[in-house]
């Protein structure tokens, strides 16, 4: 499996053409059982550089054991166990699946898009709901979408840090792992308007005494008597599959474990593997008819049911990822949405990173060591001025005037660029505000006046948050402002001494996205013009600001940063403003307090050093653990490629 960018890292675009995988794709083989299966399977997985042909492949390694096991169809109904290394399951007693509910969240029980928590519609200014919004569960997650139909998904931890104790309820180790599917059509709902049907592969982790894998079946908004063999939540209706036991699992164990759904048309199936062996239990498809609707999965850990929480201890950090499989080698698509209603105290940390060849995947963060805005991708305009796209493209941009930097289906982003004069480096300019358009609401960020909402300053006490009419919601922690709507869309704004550092966030990725932080469609090393014109990189001085930059100019009357009532002009520079034209102590200076934070990436080094120097020391912590970029598309290292010279800085009318 090849990963676009490391984990926790800012995600790239997706590659077009995915790298060939080491190893051959795993068939799934329906009706076979015994040494047939075990024999085709195991060639399927020889290790690259095995002769073709061979008679006798070599023996699978535990861990490709693992993945051959979680994709091995189950005779029939019923219960199966299975140990390394013979590739085949072996029937077992099945035992009873806990009859409580591992219920939906709310609003997925209508709505299967995106949602925030819920929060009191007060005014702006009033005050809400203290706290983030970040907590994993209840809707709040990334989840993986796929073109076509899933026959199968794996959850696991690559990565657990920190965790040394969990509990639910007050039980230690009681909790649970969950692969969700999306709501989806199925033919039980037929003459239930508004009914979908909802599935969940689950291990069950009680804490005192075994624990369970089974399926929960559910038909949301039923709104009726429900079927015999079912019992009632709510509108709701839901049911369980065959149950296997599994040995309890202590949450230190967390690294070792993996959760599996596979579907046929005539088995769902649940795998559990212990990292010791795995077990799985299989009921009859058409129970839902899963596998003819299922396109998005949730892998989670959370509260062992009824919308409990799994509360893990402080300094806790978990990697998570979700593999698909849909017959392709292409990497998922990201949701910021989630399905169930258990939850964990953990929070979602940047964005996702995305994985391609065998076993495509989305990989993403879990922390309650730090808190940031998640998204499915992110980009920033910060400092004065440094943009980096969603795809991972990095520029300086030091024009000045009011610029679209994001515009999607449901959110737009300008920010409003001013000389640095002020601060003493009329070479450089700064964002004197920034402001989002969601749904009905406008939202600026002014480095001068604040909060602004719908046309009107508006004040929020440090920790509180507001959900606006619409269901925008605004949350601040210190200075910084996170704006979000209920797609997952996102402006997070941070108001520093005399400008605004701003972060923009999409809440599904990929999607059609343009203006200054979106590439050319499908690529990381092109940008386009708002006419259509694509761009290669880097560009030439000229290129960036007469043709490129001007071109994302909003045109006056359409400003949402008017609100912030900076004086402004439309203005190029004449020349480019580098770290080198510091003055020499000056610059020695603020090069050792970007290497003192960690900052070795040579573009970052250059952007870092020029900001310290002209903004203060503080504009270093921008840098820090900050991703090198994918693509530079103009910057002082790029100088000798585009052929721009170094002049005295200036300023000449846009156009």
């Amino acid at each position: 499996m090849t990963f676009a960018r490391p984990a926790g890292e800012r995600s790239s675009s997706l590659p077009a053409q995915p790298a060939q995988p080491a190893h051959r794709r795993l068939r799934r083989i329906a009706g076979a059982v015994g040494t047939a299966i075990a024999t085709l399977v195991a060639v399927f997985l020889i290790p690259s550089g095995t002769a073709a042909g061979s008679a006798s492949p070599g023996p699978l390694t535990a861990q490709q054991w693992h993945s051959a096991m979680t994709q091995l169809t189950t005779p029939s109904k019923g219960c199966y166990t299975a140990d390394y290394p013979a590739l085949s399951w072996h029937s077992t007693g099945c035992t009873t699946a806990p009859p409580k509910p591992y219920v939906p969240n709310v609003p997925a029980a209508g709505n299967a898009g995106p949602h925030l928590p819920a929060a009191a519609n007060v005014p702006a200014g009033a005050g809400g709901a203290s706290g983030t919004p970040y907590t994993v569960g209840n809707g709040i997650d990334f989840s993986a979408g796929v073109t076509g139909l899933l026959t199968g998904a794996t959850g696991s931890f690559p990565t657990v840090s920190g965790v040394t104790s969990e509990s639910s309820g007050g039980v230690a180790n009681a909790y649970s792992l969950q692969l969700n599917s999306a709501p989806f059509t199925s033919p039980v709902c037929a003459g239930h308007p508004g009914c979908q049907g909802w599935e969940q592969f689950i291990f069950a982790n009680p804490g005192a005494g075994s624990g369970s894998a089974f399926i929960q079946f559910w038909i949301l908004n039923y709104a009726a008597t429900c079927p015999a063999g079912w019992w009632t939540y709510s509108v709701h209706c839901y049911t369980n599959g065959s149950a296997v036991t599994v040995p309890s699992q202590p949450i230190t164990n967390l690294g070792s474990l993996k959760l599996s759904g596979n579907v046929t048309s005539a088995l769902d199936t649940v795998v559990m593997d212990t990292g010791a062996g795995s077990m799985s239990a299989s009921t009859a498809d058409s129970m839902l008819s899963l596998s003819a609707g299922w396109n998005a999965v949730e892998f989670m850990v959370g509260g062992n049911g009824g919308g409990s929480s799994a509360n893990f201890n402080a300094g806790s950090s978990l990697t998570v990822q979700t593999v698909t499989h849909n017959g392709t080698t292409n990497a998922p698509s990201c949701l910021m949405t989630g399905y169930t209603g258990e939850t964990n105290n953990l929070n979602l940390v940047g964005t996702p990173a995305y994985g391609i060849g065998s076993s495509p995947s989305l990989r993403s963060n879990q922390s309650n060591l730090t808190v940031s805005p998640p998204s499915c991708a992110s980009a920033q305009g910060t400092g004065d001025t440094h943009l980096e796209t969603f795809g991972g493209t990095y520029y300086d941009f030091q024009a000045e005037g009011t610029f679209t930097l994001a515009r999607a289906s449901s959110m737009t982003v300008q920010n409003n660029q001013v000389s640095g004069a002020p601060l003493g480096w009329p070479g450089a300019s700064v964002n004197s505000g920034v402001a989002t358009q969601m749904g009905a609401d406008t939202v600026a960020v002014c480095a001068a006046k604040g909060l602004v909402v719908n046309g009107s300053g508006a004040s929020l006490a440090d920790g509180a948050s507001v959900t606006l009419p619409s269901g925008d919601r605004i949350v601040r922690a210190g200075n910084q402002y996170v704006v979000t709507d209920p797609q997952g869309d996102s402006m997070a704004a941070t108001i520093n001494p005399g400008y605004v550092d701003v972060h923009v966030g999409l809440g599904s990725y990929p999607q059609p996205v343009v203006g200054l932080l979106a590439n050319a469609p499908g690529t990381n090393d092109k940008l386009r013009t708002s006419t259509g014109a694509v761009l290669p990189i880097p560009l030439d001085f000229k290129t960036l600001y007469n043709v490129y930059g001007d071109s994302w100019r909003v045109p006056d009357g359409q400003s949402l940063v008017a609100v912030c009532g900076d004086k402004t002009q439309a203005a190029d520079p004449t020349a480019p403003f580098w770290e080198k034209q510091l003055p020499q102590e000056l610059h020695d200076k603020a090069l050792t307090i970007c290497r003192q934070v960690g900052v070795k990436d040579v573009t970052l080094l250059e952007a870092c050093t020029l900001d310290v120097g002209v903004l203060g020391q503080n504009a270093a912590r921008e840098f820090q653990a900050e991703a090198p970029p994918v693509d530079v598309a103009f910057s002082e290292d790029t100088e000798g490629k585009n052929g721009c010279c170094v002049n005295v800085p200036g300023r000449q009318p846009a156009g």
